[in-house]
């Protein structure tokens, strides 16, 4: 379900950060165009490569339809956290497709060394809430613009 973007996949990435309800959590430029969504596949492209960022296409499972993003960041070697986000396309909401995401991006993320998985979401960001809880995240910390969600590895302090 999950794996790198590709040039192929501006159109779907285009639609996928249009949505107006996903607008209002993420920080791209709107309206989202084609010109953009290639420049995000080619830094996507480059963060993979340097090790910095991954970004991945959420795929419908036994086929190559692009339905999500999701993306581990804020990543440096040697750290023992790192920071998760998602987004599926509201065409493909409510079917399970973002919490499957984000388990097996903390799974990948955890088996990378990981000994915390953070997601920082917004206030009034219910969908992404119920997501985190879902995929075993516990609150953190919460302020009055964001709740930090957490996961940490079974071998790690708290």
């Amino acid at each position: 379900m999950l794996r790198p973007w590709c040039s192929g996949d501006v159109e779907a990435l285009t639609a996928i950060y249009s949505d107006p309800l996903s607008a209002q959590y993420i920080e791209v430029p709107q309206p989202y165009d084609a010109a953009q969504a290639t420049e995000f596949v080619r830094r996507s492209t480059r963060s993979r490569a340097a090790g910095t960022t991954f970004h991945y296409a959420v795929t419908l499972p036994g086929a190559d339809t692009v339905v999500g993003s999701a993306y581990l960041h804020d990543r440096a070697p040697n750290e023992a956290a790192t920071h998760v986000s998602y987004l599926i396309h509201p065409n493909h909401r409510g079917r399970g497709l973002a919490t499957a995401a984000l388990i097996g991006l903390t799974e990948a993320a955890l088996s990378a060394g990981f000994l915390r998985i953070l997601a920082r979401i917004e206030t009034g960001n219910r969908a992404s809430e119920t997501v985190a809880a879902k995929a075993g995240f516990a609150v953190l910390w919460s302020n009055d613009e964001e709740t930090c969600w957490h996961k940490t590895a079974t071998n790690a302090s708290t």
